[in-house]
């Protein structure tokens, strides 16, 4: 507690400090991973990390995905996993617990910016209501060094999911990333992740096809480290109504975006959502309404023309993240047979199973991506 309140005094510094943005803001050249190759990170849970870490042996895992949460005032749980093991129905998220288990892992964290119920959170937070929660955020960051982190503040900004609205989530953004670049986080790099939704329902926020979207969004070159997008589907297939945009439209032009920022991409999240690779199903995702489909064909659905998005962008993509959990048998996730997104029985829609372990197939098939060391690096530990 002694060392909290020390960092907390001297909060206003950091933030005040006459550290320059543009002299530090070099680190994701060292957070990119050298010859042409990429950096890949299993989640997102500690759970689900422990189950791969055991189950898939063959793979050496370089870096995995966990979540935290800023809130104010400050209850006693603050920064959800880090201070103690929590959970949001969602798989046990433990920090300590998980980097004890890959101590030479790069660490992505997804930093919610509260809930979706605090009113105004992201403008609260660049006023200072949430300086508390961000130093003890920032010591524990300082903690980690050399570890690598990736730190997605405030994951999946367009999501109507998360509240956000572009001018108070892009000061909160700049708010965070300064305080950052006042302490001694040269390890940390700082990710801005778009759902790349295709529903946008609000043509002033949230349509990922509307012209604008994504520099409406934008916080600035000086603070963002990568782009980060979500990859859940390519195409309409998994879907049971008409969207107004196409996902694999969105995904292009969000790396288009990036390509004329001159900033890597970051697949941020990423599984087949609807598919269950145990059962062999595939469902749309606003309804539970399984089909039965072989290995090979979920395999070739969905996984084959994943890694060809990817290896046909390397240019670009540079990191990527993979959801390898059983959603089904988390509380949050849970989608009961022909119940609807949203309603009783699928609350956050209908997600599956992406274990790739659960089918020996799919696994073989994975381990021969991952393990190609023409295209992953087998280390976090670079330059």
């Amino acid at each position: 507690m002694k060392k909290i309140i020390v960092v907390l005094s001297t909060f206003t510094l950091l933030l005040t400090g006459c550290a320059s943005h543009q002299d530090k803001r070099q680190r994701s050249s060292h957070h990119v991973p050298p010859d042409n190759k990429l950096l890949l990170f299993i989640g997102q849970d500690s759970d689900t990390i422990s189950n791969y870490l055991s189950q898939v042996q063959e793979d050496n895992v370089e870096a995995v995905t966990l979540y935290t949460q800023l809130k104010s005032p400050v209850p006693d749980d603050t920064l959800h996993g880090i201070r103690q093991a929590s959970s949001w129905d969602a798989g046990t998220t433990d920090f300590d617990r998980t980097l004890s288990e890959v101590p030479h892992a790069a660490l992505a964290i997804g930093l919610a910016l509260d809930t979706c119920n605090q009113v105004n959170h992201p403008a609260r937070l660049a006023n200072g209501d949430y300086d508390d929660s961000l130093a003890t955020l920032i010591d524990y960051l300082v903690s980690l060094a050399p570890r690598k982190v990736f730190l997605r503040i405030g994951y999946e900004f367009d999501g109507p999911w998360n509240c956000y609205e572009p001018e108070a989530y892009k000061a909160a953004f700049r708010y965070i990333a300064r305080a950052l670049d006042n302490a001694d986080t040269a390890h940390v790099a700082t990710v801005w992740q778009s759902a790349v939704w295709p529903d946008g329902y609000d043509q002033t926020k949230y349509d990922v096809a509307a012209p604008n979207h994504f520099s409406s969004w934008y916080p600035g070159d000086d603070v963002v480290d990568f782009v980060g997008i979500s990859v859940f589907y390519r195409d309409l297939s998994l879907w049971n109504y008409q969207p107004p945009s196409n996902p694999a439209e969105g995904q292009e032009a969000a790396l288009s975006f990036a390509r004329t920022h001159q900033k890597p991409i970051m697949i941020a999240e990423s599984a087949p959502q609807g598919y269950r690779t145990g059962a062999l199903t595939k469902s749309p995702i606003h309804q539970n309404k399984p089909q039965p489909l072989s290995a090979m064909e979920i395999w070739h659905n969905w996984y084959a023309p994943y890694f060809e998005f990817i290896r046909r962008n390397r240019d670009i993509i540079k990191v990527v993240a993979y959801i390898n959990t059983h959603w089904d048998a988390q509380g949050m996730w849970q989608c009961n047979e022909n119940a609807a997104a949203g309603r009783d029985g699928c609350p956050q829609g209908n997600w599956g199973d992406s274990r790739v372990q659960a089918n020996p197939y799919i696994k073989a098939k994975w381990l021969e991506q991952v393990n190609d060391t023409s295209l992953w690096i087998q280390t976090s530990e670079y330059d």
